[in-house]
């Protein structure tokens, strides 16, 4: 006799013996049987190595655990078998959801209604949503985990109600995680696009559940607010980091050196090409937005030290010999090495490279620099109609003499 069939009048039947262990769960049930419909031991022999495999990956589920999408697959595999041998749709979609009460199990239950089109598994198409987005590598990959954490917490679509989603924000996200709002809102927004992804490309009918469910950031700053902000680098402190990087590598002294005199952001600096450094300038061209591509003089206290570096480049990168990370970002590792230099310097959290430009922006402001000018150096958006839609900017020159007014001895 064939492996895993009996024949009983005529008819042969999938049998599979359910392990000792695990019939308590089965209301003591020795084995699974099901009819194949058919008296050709030929097609039996074919039929009955779906209906086997099915039924181990669901035995599996119960000993182990399964998550919901291999179950999903599992039952995906049976239902295309069951097409081929002629099972109307809705008889496999009954024979399966029987599955889950046969098994006592909600999660094979919540699995046969996903694919029978009663519920979406939101887990399913996270990859492919992501991979028609738009963003760097690092975003996307980012926006992947925003929208699993979501899926994990809310595996099918009946199971997102707002308050629901309410309850998942202000709860997990940010009492147990201790994330901010800001960071919040950041994981609602990539669920709230994947959300409009699956009612577009897969027919999801859900009413979306995520008005509102963040809570307003307070119009007033508190004390805590205005304690946690970012702050600036004041001279001493740029001399107390010069000198201790000085004693680590050449690279990160020099690093700090052009953060200070430039204003320009760390990923900026980083990634500068020989080719975008001239005598008296830096060609900013990998920026984060349209107006961070701009021009920033040479400051005259760093002109030997560019000379320097671009004599010593053996990349074509001003900072030579930085390391990539997965994301292609040369200023990670050195960025680390600047975090803990400024750590063992008694710096908290709220001092961080960012403060080098945040020391820039309250030097020229001090010194009378119109702000428009400061945006300009900076590489910040300006939002009047006059300046930032019509205007084709300052002139170098201007440029020059509002960035000579640094002083950081």
């Amino acid at each position: 006799m064939p492996r895993y069939l009996q024949k009983r009048r005529r008819v042969w039947y999938a049998v599979l013996e359910i392990p000792k262990s695990l019939r308590p769960k089965f209301r003591g049930k020795p084995r699974f049987v099901k009819s194949l419909q058919t008296e050709s031991q030929t097609e039996a022999e074919r039929l009955v190595l779906g209906v086997v495999a099915t039924w181990k990956t669901l035995l599996e589920a119960q000993r182990n655990g399964l998550p919901s999408e291999d179950a999903i697959k599992a039952l995906q595999v049976q239902a295309e078998d069951l097409r081929q041998q002629g099972w109307a749709k809705q008889e496999i979609a009954f024979y399966q959801e029987g599955l889950g009460d046969l098994f006592e199990d909600d999660g094979l239950r919540e699995a046969a209604a996903a694919i029978h089109g009663c519920e979406t598994t939101l887990a399913l198409h996270i990859d492919e949503y992501v991979a028609k987005t738009d963003g760097t590598p690092k975003t996307k990959d980012m926006k992947a985990a925003d929208v699993r954490r979501f899926a994990e917490r809310f595996p099918y679509s009946g199971d997102v109600t707002r308050l629901a989603v309410i309850d998942w924000v202000e709860k997990d996200l940010m009492t147990e995680a201790g994330l901010s709002g800001a960071t919040a809102r950041r994981i609602i927004s990539a669920c709230r696009g994947y959300w409009a992804y699956l009612e577009r490309h897969h027919g999801m009918d859900t009413p979306e559940p995520f008005e509102k469910v963040v809570p307003s950031a307070p119009r007033k700053k508190t004390k805590k607010d205005v304690q946690g902000r970012r702050k600036h680098f004041t001279p001493y402190d740029y001399q107390r980091l010069l000198q201790a990087s000085q004693r680590r590598s050449q690279a990160l002294s020099a690093l700090i050196q052009l953060g200070a005199h430039t204003g320009a952001r760390i990923e900026e600096l980083c990634s500068l090409k020989l080719e975008n450094v001239s005598e008296d300038r830096f060609e900013i061209e990998d920026a984060k937005t349209s107006a961070g591509i701009r021009e920033i003089p040479i400051h005259q206290h760093i002109i030997k030290l560019v000379a320097q570096l671009k004599r010593q480049s053996t990349d074509m990168y001003l900072l030579s010999g930085l390391t990539l990370n997965k994301y292609g970002d040369r200023s990670n590792a050195i960025g680390k090495q600047f975090g803990r230099l400024k750590t063992e310097k008694g710096y908290a959290r709220d001092y961080v490279f960012h403060s080098l430009r945040k020391g820039v922006a309250t030097q020229l402001e001090t010194a009378g620099v119109p702000e428009n000018v400061t945006a300009r150096l900076l590489g910040h958006d300006l939002k009047t109609m006059s300046y930032g839609l019509y205007s084709g900017g300052v002139t170098f020159e201007v440029l020059e003499e509002a960035l000579g007014k640094l002083k950081w001895d």
